[in-house]
């Protein structure tokens, strides 16, 4: 059994919405609260997005698909953001009111 085949009939028994636009609603609407991402990510919804996109796209709904892209586009860049926010505070002076800023 090819890969491809396996993923398709693993979709067909896990998939809980048919329909790509719920998907993809959920997600835009998730995209306005940080809770409320969080929890569509922790849920899996980037995976389920995804096959939404998939599925909308092969039913010709581009409008559905676009929207699902942009929104998967926008979590991908949250989720980078969030992994990379601590950054060397190296040359950076923080100092009390009373001390000069000078090393």
């Amino acid at each position: 059994m090819t890969d491809e085949v396996r993923e398709a009939l693993r979709r067909l028994a896990t998939e809980t919405t048919l329909d790509p636009a719920d998907t993809v609603d959920e997600a835009v609407s998730a995209l306005d609260d940080v809770c409320a991402l969080a929890a569509f990510v922790e849920d899996g919804g980037p995976d389920r997005l995804d096959r939404a996109i998939d599925r909308a796209a092969r039913a010709g709904d581009t409008a559905t698909a676009r929207r699902g892209r942009r929104a998967l586009g926008t979590i991908e860049r949250c989720r980078d953001v969030a992994a990379d926010h601590f950054h060397s505070g190296r040359g950076t002076v923080l100092s009390a009111g009373d001390q000069p800023p000078t090393r």
